[in-house]
C-alpha cells in the first residue's frame, strides 16, 4: 500500500466521521431539553438558557458540506478512492448508513415540535 492510498482512505473516513460529529454538534442547543423531556423532568425552566444556538447553522452547513464531499469522493471524483485498506463497498455502506443518522440529527430540532403537535 502506498502512502497516498493510506491517506486517501484516512481522509474519507475522517470526512465521514467529521460529518457525523458536526451533525451531532448542531443539535447541542436542543439535546438538553430533549433529554429532560425524555426522562420526565420538566424542561420549562430551561427555556431561558441560550445554549449553543449560535452554532446550529454553521454546524448544519459544515455537516452537509462534509456529506457532500464524501458523496463527491465516492461517486464523482476523477481520482477514485483507493481501496487497499477498506473496500469501496464497505465505504459506500458506511456512507449510506451515516446519511440517515446525519439527517436525523440535523432535522430533529425542526421535526420534533411538528411531531409533538401532531400527537396532541
Amino acid at each position: 500500500m502506498t502512502m497516498s492510498a493510506s491517506n486517501s482512505i484516512k481522509g474519507g473516513l475522517v470526512t465521514l466521521l467529521a460529518a457525523v460529529i458536526a451533525a451531532g454538534a448542531s443539535t447541542l442547543c436542543c439535546i438538553g431539553p430533549l433529554l429532560y423531556l425524555v426522562f420526565g423532568i420538566s424542561a420549562a425552566g430551561l427555556i431561558g438558557i441560550p445554549g449553543a444556538t449560535w452554532l446550529q447553522i454553521p454546524m448544519l452547513l459544515l455537516s452537509l458540506g462534509l456529506m457532500a464531499r464524501g458523496f463527491w469522493r465516492l461517486y464523482l471524483s476523477p481520482k477514485p478512492i483507493c481501496v487497499n485498506v477498506v473496500s469501496r463497498r464497505v465505504l459506500v455502506w458506511l456512507y449510506w448508513l451515516s446519511v440517515p443518522l446525519v439527517l436525523a440529527l440535523l432535522t430533529y430540532p425542526y421535526v420534533l415540535p411538528w411531531v409533538w403537535e401532531m400527537m396532541e
